[in-house]
């Protein structure tokens, strides 16, 4: 059986209001007073003994409608993985007249406007982790109480963007080789990194600086499944170092980068073996096309992905800026 006791809210000790027997869970309290505040416990009795109460945790005031609850107050987010979220939060300001039997979990994609039920918690459960969701997705979470009348009105987060746990790639790795083809034919040969950083491997970077200047420059670019690039027409008995840069998603790793300078000979006329290169058609041209736009303060251009055995002419403008031009004008 079931046994009730009862008491007004201001009161100190609780009074029997009653019992049920088998599996009967409810009982009519009649004996109350209008806009009076009480409290309820209810033991479950069997041959053994009576259990532990279960105590009403708010005051319930006879004759005031019962509403859904408020929004769960200060609603957090304090943890962020690249597939998880945890929330949580404290119980609303206003129960509805009744008491908070759970919390409901939704959530919402940035590319959708459906919001889809995580779970049901007990009503004592005020955090929870939300996981298996997708890695570098946006999301939004809402949290709704629940009493006898039905789910209240729901506390919404701002958007989740999850965490990526992916970074750049390690650096190629050594050797950096370096031979001669041909006259003015170069290539350099790498290795894979170590560490692709968490993400695959998207290409590599090649750079090369003169060491008579001081600005490096980007010479070509690779796919993941090539570690070599030929690099042709470097200024003969120039020295130069070269640089080679892993890359994924994230971004570019630190640079392979060459111990010492490598010297540009020619290996006279020999014949050029076949080597992975961009194919490209040319036709005989009269017009000039425009190639590239540069700062002022740069003074050197390096262009790559030419034709073998054609010849081409480059002219360049300087451009002034519009003060200058109207001074010159005059």
């Amino acid at each position: 059986e079931y046994i009730v006791e009862i008491k007004e809210f201001h009161e100190t000790e609780y009074r029997l209001l009653g019992s049920t027997i088998g599996n009967v869970t409810n009982i009519l309290v009649s004996e109350v007073i209008k806009d009076r505040a009480y409290q309820f416990k209810i033991y479950a009795k069997n041959e053994v003994g009576i259990s532990e109460a279960l105590e009403t945790e708010d005051k319930i005031v006879v004759g005031r409608r019962i509403t859904p609850p408020s929004p769960p107050q200060n609603l957090r987010i304090p943890d962020v993985t690249n597939r998880s979220v945890t929330l949580d939060w404290e119980v609303p300001a206003n129960n509805g007249g009744s008491e908070i039997t759970g919390y409901c979990i939704e959530k919402r994609s940035a590319t959708s406007t459906k919001w889809t039920k995580v779970i049901t918690l007990d009503a004592h459960c005020r955090q929870y982790t939300v996981d298996n969701l997708k890695e570098k997705c946006e999301y939004w979470f809402r949290v709704s109480a629940e009493n006898a009348v039905g789910l209240g009105a729901p506390a919404v987060t701002e958007s989740v963007a999850l965490k990526t746990h992916a970074t750049v790639p390690s650096p190629p790795t050594a050797p950096l080789e370096a031979r001669v083809l041909a006259a003015n034919a170069h290539v350099f040969e790498w290795g894979i990194p170590e560490s692709d950083g968490g993400a695959p491997l998207l290409g590599y970077h090649i750079a090369i600086r003169d060491m008579k200047k001081t600005m490096w420059i980007e010479v070509g670019r690779v796919p993941a499944g090539v570690q070599r690039f030929q690099i042709r027409d470097l200024q003969e008995n120039h020295e130069y170092m070269i640089r080679i840069f892993a890359k994924n998603e994230i971004g570019l790793s630190e640079p392979l980068e060459s111990e010492e300078p490598y010297v540009a000979i020619t290996a006279g006329h020999l014949s050029l073996p076949d080597e992975p290169r961009t194919e490209m058609s040319s036709c005989n041209t009269s017009s000039w096309l425009r190639d590239h736009n540069m700062d002022a303060d740069i003074h050197s251009y390096a262009r790559g992905k030419l034709l073998r055995r054609d010849e081409y002419f480059f002219r360049i403008w300087a451009k002034l800026p519009k003060s200058k031009k109207k001074k010159n004008s005059k």
